[in-house]
């Protein structure tokens, strides 16, 4: 049986999302370009968190 939305699905309550902020997801979300990331993902491997990191600390710190 799977758990609803609003229910615990863990040590962390899950609080009901708020219908602004479903909203506001909802028509900023490009579904076509999460689903493009998703299969370069499935496709490259991803990416290394060291990568990740690089490329945040080169934005927090510029040269």
């Amino acid at each position: 049986m799977h758990a609803s939305p609003n229910e615990s699905a863990g040590p962390f309550p899950r609080e009901p999302i708020p219908p602004a902020l479903l909203a506001w997801a909802q028509q900023t979300l490009d579904v076509q370009e999460f689903l493009e990331g998703i299969r370069e993902i499935e496709a490259t491997g991803g990416r290394t968190f060291e990568s990740l990191i690089a490329e945040v600390e080169a934005v927090v710190r510029p040269s």
